[in-house]
């Protein structure tokens, strides 16, 4: 069985909804499904909480996560082989909440990088730190405050700000 907790809020009542995990001071066996058991632990928060930010709607941000983590199940072995398997996370996570972005979002990805979106909604919504986000991100936390600066510099210059709905994200 994958990690994923099978009722909807689990995860915030602490490590008891993840039953495939070790008890604190246990050693887990090492190898793959026990990476991805600790990612799944490092990211799932974050990853959850964006995407029910994206959405407008925490029950379909959570949604869309677990469909992130289960993609990303599938594609483990090429994870981590890669630099930074959050890297391949975090683009997962981009395609499952593609389709159910709010309308802000979706006009902001009109003048700005879909990272930079994300890096603005990490820091400015979610409150994270360059670090915290760059992890989350698959990016150095110099990678991601660059990526949040150029889009606050170019977020300046837009014609339509007026123009945007006012936030329809929780």
């Amino acid at each position: 069985m994958w990690l994923l907790p099978s009722r909807p809020g689990a995860v915030d009542s602490g490590l008891e909804a993840w039953p495939d995990l070790p008890l604190p001071g246990v050693r887990p066996a090492l190898g793959a499904a026990a990476a991805y058991a600790a990612f799944c632990c490092e990211h799932w928060e974050v990853y959850r909480r964006y995407a029910g930010v994206v959405t407008g709607d925490p029950a379909t941000g959570e949604q869309a996560a677990r469909a992130a983590f289960g993609e990303l199940r599938a594609q483990w072995s090429t994870a981590l082989r890669s630099p930074a398997p959050s890297a391949l996370a975090w683009r997962l996570l981009g395609a499952t909440t593609a389709l159910s972005r709010t309308l802000t979002m979706r006009t902001l990805q009109l003048t700005l990088d879909s990272r930079q979106v994300d890096a603005l909604v990490l820091h400015h919504r979610l409150g994270l730190s360059a670090q915290q986000a760059g992890y989350a991100m698959g990016i150095t936390p110099t990678a991601f405050e660059l990526l949040r600066r150029n889009a606050l510099r170019r977020a300046a210059t837009f014609q339509h700000v007026s123009h945007m709905p006012p936030s329809d994200a929780p």
